[in-house]
């Protein structure tokens, strides 16, 4: 076992004794690859290559060489080199060379005369960089598409969006089926809340016309347009009955079980037939009106809308709650 690991450890230490910058000729392999900056580089374009010299070249001093150093050698290649720096980052050195290509393919850099890396035995000679064109065509295919990018909420959005819109649609369509029957009866009893008011505003405002106005006057707005509303509610011409044929009407709101007599009796055309009668009497007997027997007749007129509002907002109240009519009777 003790033998194992010494040899381990002997193996260690000359991979990394040979580890190095590759001398000229020498056909070393370079501790890190070298890598181009921008990594496609075309003709014209300047250029950057990036060699780690790795750890064994850490004690090397930074320096910089500018391009007039390279006069000469620019004259005999494709190569325009720039400058050669020599620098250190992470403990570790790397060298940046500059360069323009003027000629596409695979070009071989020279050995560059600098005095730093030839006391160390280091070349840059065999470095290779490959110089695209655009008017050479190459072997290229592109890449598949990016997937689009996805902006946060963007997938709760377009399900929310289409849930809400399927949710319309069926509740459209429940709505057709099931729902105009009672749209229709909503219809109807906002209509009928509608005339009770109507009523009520004008047995208001006749009463606050008694002072300057003329009794026959009232009398005859009263019976005009109270049938009017009379005619409306029950859908039967109120407006060309007397005061007898008045006792046809049905009951302005359906009877309940649990209603009172009283309520019955006057939501019926039998009360409507005596109101009348004696509205027909104050106007056509000839005598003066009393204003007593006016106020009268306005007061029952607003007991009997008091108690058809009454009737009808119960009505609707159980219609619309049907379990409190059923707990009512139990």
């Amino acid at each position: 076992m003790k033998g194992q690991v010494w040899i381990f450890l002997a193996w260690f230490l000359t991979a990394a004794l040979q580890t190095g910058f590759p001398q000229a000729g020498a056909g070393a392999v370079l501790p890190d690859t070298p890598y181009l900056i921008p990594q496609t580089l075309f003709v014209g374009d300047p250029g950057r290559l990036v060699v780690p010299l790795g750890p064994v070249s850490g004690d090397l001093q930074p320096f910089i060489v500018e391009k007039a150093l390279f006069k000469t050698l620019n004259e005999q290649t494709d190569l325009v080199m720039q400058r050669i720096e020599l620098e250190h980052r992470g403990g570790q050195a790397r060298l940046l060379i500059d360069f323009v290509a003027y000629a596409p393919g695979l070009l071989t850099l020279p050995d560059l005369p600098v005095p730093d890396l030839q006391s160390r035995g280091l070349s840059t000679a065999g470095l290779q960089v490959w110089i695209a064109s655009l008017l050479t065509q190459e072997n290229s295919t592109l890449s598949e598409p990016l997937p689009p990018l996805v902006i946060p909420g963007t997938t709760l959005l377009i399900y929310g969006s289409t849930a809400g819109i399927l949710g319309i649609l069926l509740g459209s369509i429940g709505f057709r089926v099931w729902g105009r029957d009672h749209l229709q009866d909503l219809q109807e009893r906002l209509r009928r809340r509608r005339l009770i008011r109507a009523m009520k505003r004008l047995l208001r405002n006749l009463e606050k016309t008694l002072k300057h106005t003329s009794p026959g006057d009232i009398l005859c707005r009263l019976s005009r347009e109270f049938r009017h509303c009379l005619s409306l509610f029950t859908g039967m011409p109120c407006q060309a009955m007397d005061a007898g044929e008045l006792k046809t009407l049905p009951p302005l709101v359906p009877p309940e079980p649990e209603q009172p007599e009283a309520v019955s009796s006057i939501l019926s055309g039998v009360f409507l037939c005596g109101i009348f009668r004696r509205c027909d009497a104050l106007r056509f007997s000839g005598t003066p009106i009393n204003q007593q027997d006016l106020r009268r007749l306005l007061a029952e007129l607003q007991g009997f809308t008091h108690t058809l509002d009454q009737a009808d907002k119960e009505q609707n109240r159980l219609a619309l709650l049907p379990w409190l009519k059923q707990k009512g009777r139990t």
